[in-house]
């Protein structure tokens, strides 16, 4: 009896101790950075607040059309990882919850929505790159402009996102439109389109194509050059004198989330200046002052973009695209 009493006893104390704990934070989210940078933001995110991300990898386009479909009813708690057009389009639609964050605070307009309705976690650009070792072999050198794309010499040569799955072509689509004026932009991508051997579905994948040999050029996101090229692929990459277009990786709280308390953390550590340091070394343009581990100190020339136009335009873009274009991607 009195060992049957004992065990009554550490039974009812660890009961205590177990309900008295806290249960472990999870989260859902679409992040539409490369995989390999969804898992660095992450690890990042569990290490500073112990919430496990489970995270939904798409594309930038895919995430806004699944987020339209799903509307107003989500199946993720938030997102992490976006462009321009979806986050403007969730702030103008109510989809997305207002949280002005303490930790963004001193950030510029650029980074943080006045009402907080989206944070901005780091600024993306395109570059051209070139397969070093296939560009020697034909006596070609990286073009100085974008226009020496149009060269028939590059037919079947050049591999870039479609601007129907991926926010990377879209900035593309939009920085040429911005560049040459709405005439002209489209003419210079229909005849850039006679020189692209296929599309691809997402913005990154141009880098692992070129940097494989299996296209002389590629117009890509700026995201994982530095890793490819850390990795040893023969890579070569350059802005065009021109410059290049920017969008920005924007984070939000969808509407309906049961987890409100915990998305606020994860909006809360992406606005830290250790978070900045983690982006700025894949080779973003971040919130917070850290050393851009692509560029270097020195930022490429920017092509002036107005991107609530763009963000307007991308429905009315999508369906010229689909008239002219190719709309297949892989």
């Amino acid at each position: 009896m009195k060992r049957k009493c004992i065990a009554v006893i550490v039974a009812a104390v660890f009961s205590v101790i177990f309900a008295g704990s806290s249960p472990a934070q999870e989260i859902n989210a679409y992040m539409g950075t490369s995989p390999e940078n969804n898992v660095k933001i992450v690890n990042f995110i569990k290490a500073k607040t112990g919430i496990t991300v489970n995270q939904t990898f798409q594309s930038f386009g895919e995430i806004e059309a699944r987020v339209k479909a799903e509307a107003p009813n989500f199946n993720a708690d938030m997102i992490v990882g976006c462009g321009s057009p979806l986050a403007f389009m969730a702030k103008k639609n109510g989809w997305a919850v207002p949280y002005v964050s303490p930790g963004w605070k001193g950030t510029t307009e650029v980074f943080m929505d006045k009402q907080g309705d989206w944070y901005n976690i780091a600024n993306f650009s395109f570059v051209l790159v070139g397969n070093k070792d296939r560009l020697a072999k034909a006596g070609y050198s990286m073009p100085k402009s974008w226009k020496e794309l149009l060269d028939p010499k590059w037919k079947n040569e050049i591999v870039m996102p479609s601007p129907l799955s991926s926010g990377t072509a879209n900035m593309m689509r939009y920085s040429f439109l911005a560049l040459y004026g709405d005439d002209a932009g489209w003419k210079y991508i229909a005849d850039l389109d006679k020189n692209i051997h296929h599309y691809t579905r997402s913005g990154n994948a141009p880098t692992d194509l070129v940097g494989r040999g299996e296209f002389m050029l590629g117009l890509t996101s700026d995201e994982n050059v530095k890793k490819r090229l850390d990795d040893g692929y023969p890579l070569l990459w350059t802005i065009p004198e021109e410059g290049t277009g920017y969008d920005g990786t924007f984070a939000l709280i969808l509407k309906g989330t049961k987890k409100l308390d915990t998305a606020k953390k994860v909006i809360d550590v992406l606005g830290t200046t250790e978070f900045s340091e983690i982006m700025a070394d894949i080779g973003y343009v971040t919130p917070r002052p850290a050393p851009n581990k692509l560029y270097g100190k020195t930022l490429p020339k920017f092509i002036k973009i107005d991107q609530g136009k763009a963000a307007e335009d991308r429905p009315k873009n999508n369906d010229i695209w689909k008239q002219k274009f190719r709309t297949e991607f892989k």
